[in-house]
């Protein structure tokens, strides 16, 4: 297998992603992002100085939510299911 050099993940598995490190074996989970904004003079492309921002994403959390919203939540008892004494043995002899 060729060594990747980029690896892309789109919101809902990230979302799955966090739901299985944390542990979270129920319940709808959604991404929330947080920006940051600052104001500052800016020049750009050499014109005379403007007020402006600047923004960054501050953090990614994960949120509980009762409603769905597509493309950023998933069902964790869908992604990380609960492990029954059946599949945890089976998991642990494959």
């Amino acid at each position: 297998m060729a060594d990747a050099s980029r690896y892309e993940f789109n919101w809902e598995e990230i979302a799955a992603a966090l739901v299985r490190q944390q542990g979270i074996n129920d319940g709808l989970w959604t991404i929330s992002v947080n920006f940051q904004f600052t104001g500052k003079n800016i020049n750009v492309e050499g014109k005379p100085m403007r007020p402006g921002f600047v923004g960054s994403l501050s953090n990614v959390s994960l949120m509980r939510v009762t409603q769905a919203v597509p493309g950023l939540t998933v069902d964790a008892a869908r992604v990380n299911p609960r492990l029954t004494p059946s599949t945890e043995s089976r998991r642990r002899t494959n």
